[in-house]
């Protein structure tokens, strides 16, 4: 398992060139991003795009195979992802299934892309991921749980009940995310085979793409 935290950038960008089978520029990529509304949940300048693509390509995760210029845009750099790169997406994807996070939303960063996850390494593992995720998330409501009866028996609670608002907020949190991870099960007990819907996403993205 990986060491280092992520940037969720790295992996939407190890995402989508591992699910679009040609090479890509950065301005391909932001505006794939804009078309899936990455924007909507995980913030990112199109500096950082850019910025990113470089980071990759120094790591030897993707490699530029040319360049070309459309009307009156700037020259943009193509890029192609490498066997390294699509193995690094599946390593991020693993520690993001695998990280319980307090309040982050990371784990979107690979969610758009658990197709690809799952043709690789099975249904069960994404659902094992998910189980211990929901438990986790579990064990946070109890523990707010207590530490509300804790707020409440302190001698100054009747003066400022608002003592208990941050426990309240990250109760709500957590009870909103055990509905979005088990819908998320749901969603992946449905697929009946991950790597041929994979492949039909690889065969259409080469088609019609």
């Amino acid at each position: 398992m990986p060491k280092k935290r992520y940037t969720p950038l790295k992996s939407f960008i190890l995402g989508v060139m591992s699910t679009i089978p040609k090479p890509l520029s950065g301005y391909e990529l932001i505006s794939l991003a804009k078309e899936w509304r990455y924007d909507h949940y995980i913030k990112a300048k199109k500096s950082s795009f850019y910025y990113t693509l470089k980071q990759l390509e120094k790591d030897k995760f993707i490699k530029e195979v040319g360049s070309k210029q459309e009307g009156n845009r700037p020259e943009q750099i193509i890029y192609r992802l490498l066997n390294n790169g699509k193995k690094e997406f599946l390593e991020q994807a693993s520690y993001y299934l695998s990280q319980v996070k307090d309040i982050f939303f990371d784990i979107d960063a690979i969610t758009p892309f658990i197709l690809l996850y799952g043709a690789t390494n099975g249904k069960k593992q994404i659902l094992d991921f998910l189980d211990k995720q929901i438990n986790e998330r579990k064990r946070m409501v109890k523990h707010a749980d207590e530490g509300e009866q804790l707020v409440q028996s302190h001698y100054l609670y009747d003066l400022s009940p608002f003592y208990i608002l941050p426990l309240k907020h990250w109760r709500l949190h957590n009870e909103a995310e055990i509905k979005w991870l088990e819908y998320f099960k749901e969603m992946v007990k449905n697929v009946n085979s991950f790597k041929e819907q994979y492949n039909k996403i690889i065969k259409r993205a080469i088609t019609e793409g």
